[in-house]
């Protein structure tokens, strides 16, 4: 038996004239044949499989089309198959063109415009749009709790979206071509999908938006030309995306926020108006991008995010090629070619950048001073500055390994407060190897200075050195020039081919030099010496291990403003660790400290900043090889599929092998997220096994809000046992805050006045009441605040003095709703 087969036409004898009337009479399967012509539509297929076809394929065009706030074809728990059709809407409040509920919709060579909010809505149904031309509407197809396939269409001349998935929808997008459009694939609320092979050009807002929890799948997908940008994450969104390339926007090539964590790879970006790839207050992880020709950054980190970059190479970019601003991240592996001004500029936060690569420019690394910074740089090579190799601005710190720096007229200059520490660092030709200006403190053990016109040290003002088993060689000026009143000690180090003095100014009261041939020389304080960082001049000296004092780490920490329970506990630790060495030494038993810690509390209470104490003293006790902190968070180690997550885990691990794991906002492992819910608790049961396989190699710090870290250690019965000392940071009452502000402005050369002082304590009295204030993370932001709204108030003033422009005034501390 045949299909059921009905005829419309206007014209033939015997046939239906409505399409609606034709598709109430037919049976379940069959086939409505459409001549062309124009019909009305409203056609409603309920419970029942109906395809409504052209009748002349490729011929004379079949026109249905609604005045009514209805859509043109409605199927309601049925399946509905429409081929070679052009459906229209007329009504602006028309939900959509083709509506389908608890439906399985097939749209086919159709084209499919009007005035209704949707082209095509697949509300808890499964749609498959092909071939179909959708143009000149609000909104293109939407699949609400839906599923399907939009392939080998185009999607233009749209207001808002092309495709949207929303709440539990999974789409697939593939071969489409998208154009003058907001939004190209738009998902949120949960929704996900995948977009492959498509092309988008014209878009307003971005190609792929992402937002709230939803998890796209983007491959292969060109972007070009339009004023949006290209992938745009925010929220708590996340997805992957793969080997996309993403030119001429007017945009950012990718822009992540407010939380998101999306995982990029392999991607072209080129010719962008802002930024390649733009991260604020996010995570995420950015693998082998290159960034090509960006007006601005081409990468910029920025406002507590904190990325990983491993791999890519950013070129020509037009200003600096990495910003890092009050912000941290993991990047590895880049490679920067032709900056327009720096490769690296960090204007506060704590990033690590190891095996760095920097080819021409201005200067190779910066950190411009403006907010405390402290960057680790492990592996760098640094070739072609036309100024410094590396400029580093205090306060802050930067501290290195395995760095070099070839033919910049500067391979090293620091300024104001820094404290530079490098291990086996190469400064090679041009002018002066390294510099000191203002009071910075710099340290370098192991390094070579080779090839300058000049002297390969020089060290002005009140900058400091310890120079420790180093070498300079074939210097045309001095081997260390001193012009410093401030401590310097020159320990073992070898002047090989130097044209002037090896040491001049060895003389000065407070310049300590010893030959190779001698035991290394401590450095004994000098009365009135300003405390500088770990292992500067003006310090004891390092004990032979390597590690810094623990009495000076121990000082560190009670500088701190406030923490006074943390810092008892913190002691009361380390106290038990010397006596438990002295019990051992003795031959007596040693009773068992767990070394494993749990912190809890608000973000902003200085978690981290203990964290990084605790391992440079648990590295000087003898108790960790290395002492090096690893931070990382649920992003770091849960993967997309099942197997990916032990193997990130213990990659996460292995970096920490010898020091500290500090696992922030660890809670979040143990909660579920979409098709992820039980990728955290495998983070957790590897995390579990490498602490016992590693209990003597490595300690893991937890970190997190109290409650719910309590529900943390109990995911697991193998956490409680290893986690059993908790140290609670309580927030910061008005008044340490009031300090914490106070030690930054002397940091930056400001004064409060009484009546400043006064005010800001108000300020923060009702800046506390705020829970998303952010303790000291807070006090920063109204301090940075305060010293704009400062500069906003002399910027019209033609020559202030000095002490205006070291006075905060009560009126520039900005307003609780500012």
């Amino acid at each position: 038996m045949g299909v059921p087969t009905l005829l419309v036409s206007l014209s033939r004898a015997n046939a239906y004239r409505d399409i609606g009337a034709a598709v109430a009479a037919a049976p379940h399967g069959a086939v409505v044949l459409v001549e062309p012509g124009r019909y009305d539509g409203e056609i409603v297929v309920r419970s029942k499989a109906v395809t409504i076809r052209a009748a002349v394929p490729g011929g004379p065009p079949v026109l249905v089309e609604s005045g009514a706030a209805a859509p043109v074809v409605y199927g309601e728990d049925a399946q509905v198959v429409l081929q070679g059709l052009t459906l229209r809407t007329w009504s602006a409040d028309a939900p959509a063109t083709v509506s389908a509920l608890r439906a399985a919709l097939t749209v086919e060579s159709c084209v499919v415009t009007g005035q209704a909010f949707n082209a095509v809505l697949c509300e808890r149904s499964t749609a498959h749009v092909r071939m179909c031309d959708v143009s000149g509407m609000r909104r293109g197809v939407a699949f609400v709790d839906g599923s399907g396939v939009v392939e080998n269409c185009r999607l233009w001349d749209l207001d808002e979206y092309a495709v949207l998935s929303k709440r539990d929808s999974r789409p697939t997008v593939r071969h489409c071509h998208v154009r003058d459009t907001d939004r190209g694939f738009d998902a949120f609320e949960g929704g996900g999908g995948t977009v492959e092979d498509c092309h988008f050009t014209g878009v307003r807002v971005g190609a792929v938006t992402a937002g709230g929890r939803s998890r796209p799948t983007v491959r292969r997908c060109r972007v070009s030309g339009g004023r949006g940008s290209g992938l745009v994450f925010s929220g708590s969104a996340g997805g992957l995306v793969e080997e996309c390339e993403l030119t001429d926007l007017e945009g950012c090539g990718v822009e992540v926020s407010g939380g998101a964590e999306p995982d990029v790879r392999r991607c072209r970006i080129e010719g962008v108006g802002r930024n390649g790839i733009y991260v604020s207050g996010a995570r995420g992880t950015f693998t082998d991008c290159d960034v090509t020709a960006s007006r601005l950054p081409a990468i910029a980190v920025v406002d507590g995010a904190a990325p990983q970059v491993r791999g890519g190479v950013l070129r020509r970019s037009r200003e600096d090629a990495l910003l890092v601003r009050a912000a941290a991240g993991r990047y590895t592996g880049v490679r920067i070619e032709a900056p327009g001004r720096y490769g690296v500029i960090v204007q506060g936060g704590d990033p690590t950048l190891t095996d760095l690569t920097v080819d021409g420019g201005e200067a190779g690394v910066v950190l411009d001073g403006t907010v405390e910074a402290d960057v680790r740089l492990d592996g760098a090579t640094i070739r072609g500055a036309t100024g410094s190799g590396i400029a580093a601005g205090g306060p802050g710190r930067l501290t290195g390994t395995n760095v070099r720096v070839e033919n910049a007229p500067v391979g090293l200059v620091g300024t104001d407060a820094i404290a530079v520490t490098l291990t086996d660092a190469v400064f090679s030709g041009g002018t002066v190897g390294v510099t000191g200006a203002g009071e910075a403190a710099l340290h370098l053990t192991g390094s070579t200075v080779t090839g300058t016109t000049g002297s390969g040290v020089l060290l002005r003002e009140q900058s400091r050195l310890t120079l420790r088993a180093s070498t300079l060689r074939a210097c045309g000026g001095d081997g260390v020039q001193v012009e410093t009143d401030a401590p310097v000690l020159v320990d073992r180090c070898e002047f090989v081919d130097v044209a002037g003095e090896s040491v001049r100014g060895a003389d000065r009261a407070r310049v300590s030099v010893t030959a190779p041939d001698q035991p290394a020389a401590p450095v004994v304080p000098a009365p009135g010496d300003r405390a500088g960082s770990a292992g500067e001049a003006g310090m004891p000296a390092r004990p032979a291990s390597g590690g810094v004092d623990v009495d000076a780490v121990l000082a560190e920490l009670d500088g701190m403003v406030g923490l006074a329970a943390v810092k008892r506990d913190v002691r009361t630790l380390i106290q038990l660790i010397r006596v438990g060495e002295q019990r051992r030494r003795a031959n007596l038993p040693v009773p068992p400290v767990s070394r494993h810690l749990v912190f809890a509390g608000s973000p902003g209470t200085g978690k981290t900043t203990v964290a990084r104490i605790y391992g440079r003293l648990l590295a000087q006790l003898g108790v960790l090889t290395k002492g090096q902190v690893v931070e990382v968070a649920r992003v770091d180690l849960v993967g997309e599929y099942l197997g990916s997550t032990s193997l990130k885990t213990a990659a996460a691990f292995e970096r920490a092998l010898g020091g500290v794991l500090f696992v922030d906002e660890a809670y979040a492992l143990a909660r579920t997220f979409g098709t992820n819910s039980d990728f955290g608790l495998e983070a957790i049961d590897t995390l579990v096994k490498l602490m016992e396989d590693h209990r003597d190699e490595t300690v893991v710090i937890v970190a997190g809000y109290s409650d719910e870290m309590v529900q943390f250690l109990a995911t697991n019965p193998g956490l409680a046992s290893r986690f059993t000392k908790t140290i609670e940071f309580v927030d910061y009452a008005p008044d340490e805050l009031l300090a914490i502000i106070s030690g930054l402005a002397g940091q930056h050369g400001y004064d409060l006045t009484a009546p400043t002082a006064d005010a800001l304590l108000a300020r923060l009295v009702e800046a506390v009441r705020d829970p998303v204030f952010g303790n000291g993370r807070g006090a920063r932001k109204l301090f940075n605040a305060m010293i704009e709204r400062q500069a906003g108030r002399l910027a019209d003033v033609a020559a202030p003095t000095a002490g205006q422009l070291r006075t905060l005034l009560p009126q520039d501390i900005p307003a609780a709703d500012d």
